[in-house]
């Protein structure tokens, strides 16, 4: 009886422990199958701002874990060479602007655009709030001076646009002193920077809006080289989803968002980020749009944009097909 049971009982325990094995077994093979998040990079082309807002909210929030991949994003400044670093592979995803990835596009870069944040350029040119002019047409046709970068696409593109113009043309070095004293009498700016600095020191302006004038590129794309993309569509239909979630929810409450990006970027108030936010929210999400259509783009858009690069001398030639150059993620 003592041996029958002892036998009973190691039999007993031996079950015991290889059931346990097993289990450790299964749970450990289970772990290694787990997916390790897919690693993105996404190069900005200027510091932590409203103007990336969503692509920080997505972060704070989560939705890029969620959807599998995590993102790195990575602080831009003056100079930074951001839809190159893109084309050459060194990150997945770089800011661009349009006119910029067609010309890239034109020497051998093949960059498609995968996201627009604005919808509508953030473009413009400033005068004070008591400016006898009343439009960019008003003020190129007079013999004020302007502060602008010489050899922008839209510069040529206003030079076209009104011939004969007596406009004088000055460099932006300065800042915005000489604006602020009345030097210059029209300032380019980006709707979410220079007219808000202006707020803040309470100089009230008026924004003459490029894409008004007909000169409207999508501006903060994001861009991905082409190859990639091709062999990586799930992966960025993840991210861009994602990124469009996070914009939705960032111009829907850009206070809950704006503390961490300041954090990123101590040199700009929460004032002036809240303010940017609110300045920039119907070019990112237009009145009457859908938000399914956050961050989508157009034939037509890139068509009309390649044209005017065309006839401005910027590029030589536009893609044979606009489709070419963007790509809409299904959602």
């Amino acid at each position: 009886m003592r041996n029958t049971l002892r036998s009973s009982t190691i039999r007993t325990s031996t079950i015991t422990l290889a059931c346990a094995l097993l289990g450790a077994l299964v749970l450990g093979g289970a772990a290694a199958r787990a997916p390790e998040p897919v690693k993105l990079r996404l190069q900005l082309n200027w510091v932590p701002e409203p103007e990336f807002g969503g692509m920080y909210a997505a972060q704070q929030d989560g939705l890029y874990a969620k959807a599998g991949i995590e993102v790195e994003l990575i602080k831009g400044a003056a100079g930074t060479p951001a839809p190159q670093m893109a084309a050459s592979g060194q990150v997945e995803f770089a800011i661009a602007s349009g006119d910029q990835l067609l010309s890239l596009n034109e020497k051998g870069g093949d960059l498609v655009a995968v996201f627009s944040v604005f919808q509508q350029s953030p473009m413009g040119v400033m005068v004070k709030a008591d400016s006898k002019f009343t439009s960019i047409e008003d003020l190129w046709k007079s013999d004020s001076t302007v502060a602008m970068e010489a050899g922008l696409p839209y510069l040529k593109f206003l030079n076209r646009k009104y011939p004969g113009s007596k406009v004088k043309i000055v460099p932006t070095g300065t800042g915005l002193a000489a604006f602020e004293r009345g030097a210059v009498q029209g300032q380019q700016c980006f709707i979410s920077a220079e007219p808000v600095q202006m707020e803040l020191k309470k100089v009230p302006v008026r924004v003459f809006s490029l894409a008004v004038s007909g000169y409207d590129p999508y501006v903060v794309l994001v861009v991905t080289k082409r190859s990639w993309l091709e062999a990586h569509r799930t992966e960025a239909a993840k991210f861009v989803n994602a990124l469009r979630e996070g914009w939705i929810r960032y111009q829907a409450e850009p206070a809950k968002y704006n503390p961490g990006i300041s954090k990123l970027n101590p040199a700009m108030s929460l004032e002036a980020m809240d303010m940017a936010a609110r300045k920039q929210h119907d070019m990112v999400m237009l009145p009457g749009s859908a938000p399914a259509d956050v961050g989508t783009m157009t034939a037509e858009r890139w068509k009309t944009l390649s044209t005017h690069l065309v006839e401005l001398g910027s590029i030589k030639e536009a893609p044979k097909s606009p489709d070419a150059v963007f790509w809409n993620a299904p959602k």
